[in-house]
This record gives C-alpha cells, sequence and structure tokens, in this order.
C-alpha cells in the first residue's frame, strides 16, 4: 500500500510522467493512494431536560342516577303504614279522628312531577250536645262512622346544595265509596261538611311527614360523597404490566331532575385529571370533601383519559439495531459507502442521542479515504400513526462529530445520508398499542371500587398526542376517548 508520502518521493524521483504511463499501463493498473482515519469517541454533554407538567385534559365522568318509581314507592310504603294519624280526645272540638292506610301507595312520575295516590280509611267518633237552657241538663249523643278517603298529591323535587332531595307537594283528598255519616233513629246526618276542615287540616302535617320520607329514600349526599372519595384511589387496570388509573376531580355538575315514564333520573358529571401510567402504584391525592355541585344543562357524553406508556432505551436500542447493525449505505452510485457495526441509544435535552459505530470510504481521483470509530447524532422522536411506529426527524451530527467529519467524511454532512439513516430508524409498536387498548378495555369494563359503587368504561379509542424523551426512554402520551361512568349498585 502506498502511503501519501512514498508517492510524493517517486513523482519527486521520476524522469517524467511519460516515463511512467507505459509502465502503469502495461501493468494494467493505476496507482491509487489511501487514507485512513479515526474518529475520536467525543460524547456530547448528554442531559435529559425535567418533564414539562403534563397538559391534561379536563374530562366528565358520568355518574348516572336512576331510580324507578316502582323502587321509591316500595320504600316509601314501608316507612308509611299502619295508623297515620290519631286524635283520642273529644275535647275542644267534640271529635275522634284515627287514619289509617288503606292500601298500598300508588306512585308515579310524569311532566316533571311526582304523583301519588294514598287511600286511607277513617274512623271517626263525634259528640253531639244540646242545652235547651242555661239551668237545664245538656243532652248529648256520641256515634262513631268509619268512612274513606283518597289523598291525591303533587310533589315538585328540588336539589338542595348540599345534595339533599327538598320536595314541594301540595295535595287534596276525594271522597270514596263510603262516606261519613252518622245515624239517629230515623234521621242519618251527613257529617262531610263538618269533617271536611278537619281532615284538611290533617292532611298537611302528612305531607310535610311524606316529604320527610322522600329526603330519606333519595340520600344522594351519601352516594356522591362515597363515589367522591373512591374516585381518587388508584385502580389497578393490569396486573401483568402495571397499569394504573389515576383520577383527580375537581368540580361535580348536575343536570336537572328529571320525572319522566316513572324514573327519577338525574345525571351527574364529576370533572376530573384522569391519567394512565406504567409502573409503581402511583401516590393518592389528598382526599378533598365533596364539593357543591355546578348547576348544567347537559354534560359532554365523552371522558379523555391521558394515557402515558414508557418505552426503554434498552428496547429501542434493540429495535433500531435490527434496523442498521451490519447495514452498509452507498452514496453516489458506490463512490462513499457507510457500514453500521453497532448503535446505542440514550436520551440529550428534548432529543434522542444515538451512538453508531461506523467505518467508511470515500473515493476521490486516485485518492482512497478510509474511516472508522464512532459518531453522535441526535434526533426528535415523533409518532407516524399511518404506520404506527415510532420515527426520528431532524436528525444532525452532534457539534464534536460535525467538526471531525469536515476532515475526514465531509460526504456524510449531507442530506441524503441524513435522509437514509432517518428512513432506517423506525420502531414499530402497533403490537404495543392493541395490547394497550385491550388492556385499557377490559381493565375498565368493569371495575368494583367498594362494594355497590362501580366504575365502568366503554367504547374507548386511542390516538397519540406527543412524546417525551426522559432519563429511562421516551414516554409516549395517548389519549383515549370514550364513555366513563360511576355506578350504583
Amino acid at each position: 500500500m502506498f502511503t501519501l508520502q512514498a508517492l510524493s518521493l517517486y513523482c519527486m524521483q521520476r524522469p517524467s510522467f511519460l516515463f511512467w504511463l507505459p509502465v502503469l499501463l502495461s501493468g494494467g493498473l493505476l496507482f491509487s493512494c489511501q487514507q485512513s482515519a479515526s474518529l475520536a469517541d467525543v460524547r456530547p454533554e448528554a442531559q435529559v431536560a425535567p418533564l414539562p407538567a403534563p397538559d391534561l385534559p379536563l374530562s366528565t365522568i358520568s355518574v348516572p342516577i336512576s331510580i324507578p318509581v316502582a323502587a321509591l314507592e316500595e320504600r316509601v310504603n314501608q316507612e308509611l303504614k299502619g295508623v297515620l294519624y290519631e286524635d283520642n280526645s273529644l275535647q275542644d272540638d267534640n271529635l275522634m279522628v284515627k287514619v289509617t292506610k288503606a292500601g298500598p301507595m300508588k306512585l308515579g312520575a310524569q311532566f316533571s312531577k311526582l304523583s301519588m295516590e294514598v287511600p286511607l280509611k277513617i274512623w271517626a267518633k263525634g259528640r253531639w250536645q244540646w242545652n235547651a237552657c242555661e239551668l237545664c241538663k245538656s243532652i248529648q249523643k256520641t256515634e262513631e262512622t268509619e268512612f274513606e278517603v283518597v289523598v291525591r298529591t303533587e310533589s315538585r323535587l328540588q336539589i338542595q346544595p348540599d345534595y339533599t332531595l327538598k320536595s314541594y307537594t301540595t295535595g287534596d283528598f276525594q271522597w270514596g265509596n263510603q262516606k261519613p255519616a252518622f245515624s239517629m233513629g230515623p234521621l242519618k246526618i251527613n257529617l262531610a261538611p263538618f269533617i271536611e276542615p278537619q281532615l284538611k287540616a290533617q292532611i298537611a302535617p302528612m305531607l310535610q311527614q311524606l316529604d320527610q320520607e322522600l329526603g330519606k329514600r333519595v340520600p344522594l349526599q351519601q352516594y356522591l360523597g362515597l363515589a367522591w372519595k373512591e374516585l381518587q384511589t388508584p385502580v389497578l387496570l393490569h396486573q401483568q404490566y402495571n397499569a394504573w388509573l389515576s383520577i383527580h376531580p375537581q368540580a361535580v355538575r348536575l343536570t336537572p331532575l328529571e320525572l319522566q315514564q316513572n324514573q327519577l333520573r338525574l345525571q351527574v358529571g364529576v370533572d376530573a385529571f384522569i391519567r394512565v401510567t406504567t409502573g409503581q402504584k402511583p401516590e393518592a391525592v389528598k382526599t378533598s370533601a365533596l364539593p357543591s355541585f355546578i348547576p348544567a344543562r347537559t354534560l359532554p357524553p365523552q371522558a379523555q383519559l391521558a394515557i402515558a406508556s414508557d418505552v426503554s432505551y434498552p428496547y429501542l436500542t434493540q429495535m433500531l439495531q435490527k434496523e442498521l447493525e451490519n447495514q452498509t449505505f452507498s452514496f453516489e452510485e458506490g463512490k462513499h459507502q457507510l457500514s453500521v457495526h453497532s448503535l446505542d441509544v440514550s436520551g440529550k435535552g428534548t432529543q434522542l442521542l444515538l451512538a453508531l459505530d461506523v467505518s467508511g470510504q470515500s473515493k476521490a481521483a486516485f485518492v482512497k479515504k478510509k474511516f472508522q470509530g464512532k459518531v453522535w447524532l441526535q434526533a426528535t422522536p415523533v409518532y407516524d400513526a399511518a404506520t404506527q411506529s415510532i420515527k426520528v426527524k431532524d436528525l444532525q451530527f452532534s457539534i464534536q462529530t460535525r467538526d471531525q467529519l469536515v476532515n475526514t467524511a465531509q460526504w456524510l454532512l449531507h442530506n441524503k445520508v441524513r435522509t437514509q439513516l432517518e428512513q432506517q430508524m423506525v420502531v414499530p409498536v402497533k403490537s404495543q398499542l392493541a395490547l394497550l387498548r385491550e388492556s385499557l378495555q377490559a381493565g375498565l369494563k368493569e371495575q368494583e371500587l367498594q362494594k355497590g359503587i362501580w366504575l365502568r368504561g366503554t367504547n374507548f379509542t386511542i390516538a397519540p398526542d406527543t412524546l417525551l424523551v426522559t432519563p429511562a426512554g421516551i414516554r409516549a402520551q395517548f389519549l383515549a376517548t370514550g364513555q366513563l361512568s360511576v355506578q350504583f349498585q
């Protein structure tokens, strides 16, 4: 092999170029000069930038509350039974009354009102007194009677700021088949005009008792307070991959209470920041008390979950080695060649740092230049939705490597080289995304937060959001969109 110095000595000693040319041609050879250079391993200062605070979307967890009127009817009938009112004294009004529920109450919900029918049986004992004069002995007569009435009520329901149910009930009654009357010999006295004022006076406290019972039967504060507390505890979605769901509730919104088709319906929305992370169990947020609700006409139909999935540097290195290791690239019709022997991936700032052990050669006229060593490149990771893979863009040699290549292999600095390397640096994540989607669907299908309280999610789709460089690898952030609800059983 001729060195540049030997070639110069020959050139100085030659008689003439024409003297050497026949010799070279007759041997079928042309002198070519070869230079070899080694690249110094100058690693760039590599420090990963601090992760920015995640910009989480505010999502709404639906808490649909539906109470069948039949269930409410059953509970009210259990509470209000037997004797509802009793007056055992004839003093003051000369009337004794006992009001008994004659049959089951019937409830209905329609036109935003709760209606109720209460059949009552009323026993009454009346006293009649007559004095002919002040000095005469009074004559008195007592008589008993039974009769039936049907009390009909209408209630308007309203949720108070402390989540208690306030009802405003009005009502009246109608006589049943048997009306009140006293028989005194051949005389039959209609007592309805006398009893009606007393009966109407007794309906008011009965309606107040009904309002109290309705409030007890719909304990919203108890259920929502429990759900608010349980939502703040991290939930394990997938044990094998250590996937955790974290919910940070922020506010509660309530739509107007609906009373239609014999159902009491209320839509509750819990506004929250929701994340899915892998690794160690996240720390539970400090439990906050159930806040007062915000009235709302409607609620968003979908919730968004921010999902963070980490891809480690060893995995990235392994995947890229499959694409680049022991690969040789030719440029300008074989004039330049680059061989990649191994590579390693780490992070620098907000970019990936790639270390490539390479060798190469370049031909120019009679000179062949060879080089070998380590080159350092930086690139920005991006997600390609079309191929469901992680790729790189803005691939650039580090400053230290670029300074060396200027004197040894300047052709490597051309865009074509970087473009071809970019095209080869592909990390497929399609299978990981499919597994992530399946894990999310399975984990959210049914999660019991506490006995009788279930978290359910359906119809989730996953879309890429951003890629972040971390000290351990790439953190891929996705947004999962679907329906998320809390249900009571």
